[in-house]
């Protein structure tokens, strides 16, 4: 027999569990967009990026390859701090500040990292 109250909480346990999932398919689909616009998108200029190269450089740099991206550059999956990037991120800066003696070096710079 449940009562009302364990019966509400496994109601709530169930919703909470239901839009962790919906949070983290929609940080899915920003991670997968951005990933296009910085690769498909990137020898034409892009918000991320800039267009000064673009605009600089005209038709032959619109021919080019695309260049590399760097982590750092996901600004809008970085937004957030339960996308993956943001553990990617903090991966990345355990392993820097963690010298071959063990000792914590300077930690890098982290900007947008852990903030909402």
């Amino acid at each position: 027999m449940s009562t009302p109250t364990s019966a509400a909480l496994t109601h709530l346990k169930q919703r909470r569990a239901k839009l962790e999932a919906d949070e983290a398919e929609i940080e899915r689909q920003v991670y997968d967009l951005e990933t296009s616009l910085l690769t498909d998108h990137s020898s034409g200029g892009n918000v991320l990026r800039g267009f000064e190269q673009a605009l600089a450089q005209g038709k032959q740099h619109q021919q080019r390859k695309t260049k590399p991206f760097k982590t750092e550059e996901r600004l809008f999956s970085v937004s957030s701090v339960s996308s993956q990037v943001v553990g990617e991120l903090q991966a990345e800066a355990d392993a820097v500040r963690t010298t071959a003696s063990g000792r914590m070096a300077k930690p890098p710079s982290t900007f947008g990292v852990g903030r909402t």
